[in-house]
């Protein structure tokens, strides 16, 4: 059940009257005035939806999953758009998708659940500051996030959830470094900010973290 509910995770590689409420930190940024023409993007969940906007569009994105949305479950997004902005797909996406919102904030557009649809295991996790987080060029993909994943101040929260990373490399994109001289030192870091760091400044552009399984017993935080 593992293997089968992380596979249909990450397959290829990602009318509600709730009005969207999107939210800008500080000033009008760059990303959201990104002009946007005749966009059609269809995708079986909000990870690879918002997979191909990050890449498509060369921007920063990061998804905290709700609580209530089963990834491994087709739902058949569709986005289209004829002439706007990002902002403007944001909007969309999230009038589709009611239990979410999304900011811009530290230069990374960050799509979570509201909260009502918030996991507290995921939120306390990214807030969840690091003393000390090191990754010397290259590092794979697969090692960033199981040493993440398993730093000690981690392990005493996700052991007292029940919770254990899922950490199992899938294809060769997983051994793939970030970028070709991409490394980072950062101390007294969120976990939030860990992942925005990455997003931001290397090739990398989307991060997703998600609980999964009859219980959501497995944590997955990838890229």
């Amino acid at each position: 059940m593992k293997l089968c509910g992380l596979s249909l995770l990450l397959i290829t590689a990602l009318a509600n009257n709730v009005i969207p409420q999107s939210v800008v930190i500080g000033q009008q940024k760059s990303e959201l005035n990104v002009a946007v023409i005749d966009l059609h993007i269809e995708a079986k969940n909000l990870n690879l939806l918002l997979s191909q906007i990050a890449y498509k569009y060369n921007v920063p994105i990061g998804l905290e999953v709700a609580i209530d949305d089963d990834l491994a479950n087709s739902q058949h997004l569709i986005v289209e758009l004829k002439k706007g902005t990002l902002a403007d797909v944001l909007d969309e996406i999230v009038r589709q998708k009611p239990s979410y919102t999304w900011e811009i904030s530290d230069n990374t557009i960050k799509v979570f659940p509201r909260s009502e649809a918030r996991d507290p295991v995921l939120h306390a996790l990214l807030d969840t500051k690091i003393s000390r987080f090191v990754i010397r060029n290259p590092t794979p993909k697969y090692t960033f996030r199981d040493t993440l994943s398993r730093l000690p101040e981690l392990e005493s929260l996700l052991t007292s959830n029940g919770v254990a990373p899922s950490n199992e490399a899938f294809s060769s994109y997983d051994s793939r470094p970030f970028g070709r001289d991409f490394s980072m030192d950062l101390a007294n870091a969120s976990v939030r900010s860990i992942l925005d760091h990455v997003v931001k400044n290397s090739p990398t552009k989307y991060w997703i973290i998600n609980r999964y399984g009859e219980n959501r017993q497995y944590l997955l935080i990838n890229f």
